[in-house]
């Protein structure tokens, strides 16, 4: 390690340009990623809605209808010449409206009124689209919009996928924009140089850079990858940057000169620094071991995030460090941290009640993280958008329309007939539409004209479109899939059946995901266990570790519980490994600051000592973090986004009272045991000393 950091000092200037001109590609890079709007696509090849799916794509050129449009009609023959005017454009591929099931010829007043009412009501005709997959969904939305105008109303994934892109690609630029003076702000006041919090801002937006560009070798990332992993890693690494840059200031102020300050630094940092940034690592590749591919997604990129970050505090940070060491000294000030000499006399006076009062906590904690109620799904748009208004508005007018689509063997006509009838007795089923009951068996089906059969039957297959009053997430919308599966079941017991639509992907979805859960908690704990085991060659410690951890995370988690507000999943998940390694982080400098004191203090000195060492260290990256998540939340109208914001920003508080409050005690408590299972440690007997002036008066004698 020696050598390696020679070789840092002595080339600085070299490993500065090169930097830059990493940074320099990266910019352009970045403007070539591409983003994945698709949850569904990232469900496993072998779940139910995926091969639904990928069949009807082999089957038909129609697919399950994805949008809608409302439009104010005065006669049938405004909404038919509306219906011909969306079929124009090019990227729409189908438009089913009343007409394609009723004889309009026949008055409305002696239809079913239930049918006719989920296409014409209060004046609002109401037409059903599917939209091409490989259309810029910005410049339908766009034509779209122009077509029907301001009295148009439109809802569907065009909206959804249209207002994601604008919502990432725009508000993400806004939260960088706010992030950085904020965490420059705090670093200003809470650092000991004005010039300090400079260079860590440009050291960790460097490896940020990197990262971003090195994106646009991938294939394409998540959209919710994109929206939060800038945002998490420039929080998360910021630890490592200020503890580097603390050890070098400590070794300026021993006299040392800066080259040798600088490589001391590197050394007696690197161990605890890779130590933190290990644990974080093992906490985002555990996300990787999802079916639900979009673990892997989000965990490969958050964790090179981590490398990348990691190498660059190692690399860029000395040479910037070297570079402006005399403006480090010439802009030093005060912190504006307090000594923390009060706060932790009185801690550690409670130690015991403390500690009792976690253990108490953490079992009802657990508990209730563990009885969320998920949502699984993008959310909803803000009220004071368009999106929001139509989506009430067509909600109000026409109810919840889920749109689905059946695929059953070509040929059972009687069996298929039966199904129909079944399903239209479905009390949330207002449209059924398939070859049965809309072009009927009376009529020999090779006379018919193509354009007539092509939606409706294939070589192999007959397709029904089906439309349900059920909101598109909801334990209702869960029970109608799994009811419908079990009718389409037990009507053709031989399978080969298909049924696709937002209900079925979103029930899959939580299915596969329930099953990650626990997969992902469980190998996250068990490498930060590892590492922390073998980091300190203790027993103990690791299990002490673990459950600061875990209660901290478990705390946060319970809060969305004891408030009845359901969870967006993917904010659980994300919130799970960022706080699990952020909290491990300050876990570690505070474990390896109390191991130092005790070789030459008593326990209960040893954790007041700590405690002050150590506050000014976590308060810093923790206050960062926090305010990174509650940019999110402010900023941010996606609702994953924001809702990962929030907890993350509750969750970095929680982990900062966590470590400073209960961690030492929980040392304090457990301090022979550590002793007698971590190798070759030796604490000095526990022999208080009448004060700490004491002990610094023997130090200096």
């Amino acid at each position: 390690m020696n050598k390696l950091a020679e070789y840092i000092v002595k080339f600085r200037v070299i490993i500065f340009f090169v930097f830059v001109a990493l940074m320099v590609v990266s910019v352009f890079l970045s403007f070539k990623v591409k983003v994945n709007y698709d949850l569904s696509s990232y469900l496993p090849k072998s779940v139910s809605s995926t091969i639904a799916i990928e069949k009807m794509g082999e089957e038909f050129e129609q697919a399950v209808p994805n949008t809608e449009v409302g439009y104010p009609v005065r006669n049938l023959a405004e909404g038919l010449a509306m219906k011909e005017k969306l079929q124009s454009l090019d990227f729409v591929d189908e438009v089913l409206w009343i007409d394609d099931q009723l004889d309009l010829a026949i008055p409305l007043e002696l239809q079913d009124k239930k049918f006719v009412e989920g296409f014409l009501k209060g004046g609002i005709a109401l037409f059903q689209l599917t939209i091409a997959d490989d259309v810029d969904v910005q410049e339908a939305l766009s034509e779209l919009e122009e077509l029907v105008g301001e009295e148009g109303y439109i809802r569907g994934e065009v909206v959804e996928e249209s207002f994601m892109q604008r919502a990432v690609s725009s508000e993400m630029t806004t939260i960088i924009a706010f992030m950085v003076p904020v965490a420059l702000i705090i670093l200003l006041l809470l650092t000991r140089s004005w010039v300090e919090p400079i260079l860590f801002l440009l050291v960790i937006s460097a490896g940020v850079l990197i990262n971003m560009g090195l994106n646009s070798f991938a294939t394409d990332v998540s959209f919710i990858t994109q929206a939060v992993s800038s945002v998490l890693q420039l929080a998360v690494s910021m630890d490592y940057a200020i503890f580097l840059l603390h050890r070098f200031g400590d070794y300026r102020e021993e006299g040392m000169e800066p080259k040798e300050a600088m490589r001391q630094a590197i050394v007696k940092s690197f161990a605890p620094i890779n130590a933190s940034a290990l644990t974080t690592l093992f906490g985002f590749l555990a996300l990787i071991f999802m079916r639900f591919s979009i673990g892997k997604d989000l965990g490969l990129v958050l964790a090179r995030g981590v490398v990348i970050s990691l190498i660059t505090v190692f690399l860029l940070l000395p040479a910037f460090a070297l570079l402006s060491y005399k403006l480090i000294d010439k802009t030093t000030h005060r912190s504006l941290l307090p000594s923390f000499k009060g706060f932790s006399r009185v801690v550690t006076r409670i130690a015991i009640p403390v500690v009792i009062l976690a253990l108490l906590l953490a079992v009802p904690a657990y508990l209730g993280q563990k009885s969320n109620d998920f949502l699984y799904g993008g959310g909803k748009y803000p009220k004071e958008s368009r999106a929001g208004s139509d989506v009430a508005f067509l909600r109000d007018t026409f109810g919840d329309n889920m749109q689905m689509a059946l695929l059953v063997p070509r040929g059972e006509w009687a069996t298929e007939q039966k199904l129909v009838k079944e399903l239209k007795a479905q009390p949330e089923m207002k449209t059924v539409i398939g070859y049965v009951n809309m072009v009927g068996t009376g009529v020999p089906i090779d006379l018919l004209p193509e354009r007539v059969i092509s939606p409706l039957v294939s070589q192999n297959y007959s397709r029904i479109v089906l439309i349900a009053d059920s909101p598109e997430e909801s334990p209702e919308t869960f029970e109608l899939a799994e009811r419908l599966r079990t009718i389409i079941d037990n009507a053709y017991p031989e399978g080969d059946t298909h049924l696709a639509g937002a209900n079925v992907v979103l029930l899959d979805m939580k299915t596969t995901i329930t099953h990650d859960l626990t997969i992902v908690n469980g190998l996250a704990i068990l490498a930060i266990f590892l590492v922390i085991m073998v980091t300190f060659r203790s027993l103990v410690i690791p299990i002490v570790l673990v459950l600061t951890i875990e209660l901290a995370v478990w705390i946060n988690l319970s809060v969305p519980y004891i408030t009845g507000t359901p969870l967006v999943f993917i904010g659980y998940l994300v919130i799970s490994t960022v706080q699990l390694g952020a909290t491990v982080d300050y876990g570690i400098l505070m474990t390896q600051h109390y191991l130092d004191h005790r070789k030459v203090m008593s326990r209960k000195d040893a954790s007041i000592m700590t405690i002050q060492t150590v506050a000014g260290s976590i308060i810093p990256p923790a206050i960062i973090l926090s305010v990174a998540g509650y940019l999110l939340y402010i900023i941010s109208s996606l609702q994953v986004v924001k809702e990962i914001g929030h907890v993350l920003g509750r969750g970095a508080l929680l982990s900062l009272l966590i470590v400073l409050i209960v961690l030492p005690n929980l040392l304090y408590v457990c301090d022979r045991a550590i002793e007698k299972t971590t190798w070759k440690l030796r604490m000095l007997p526990d022999r208080p000393l009448s004060s700490l002036e004491e002990l610094f008066e023997n130090e200096v004698a």
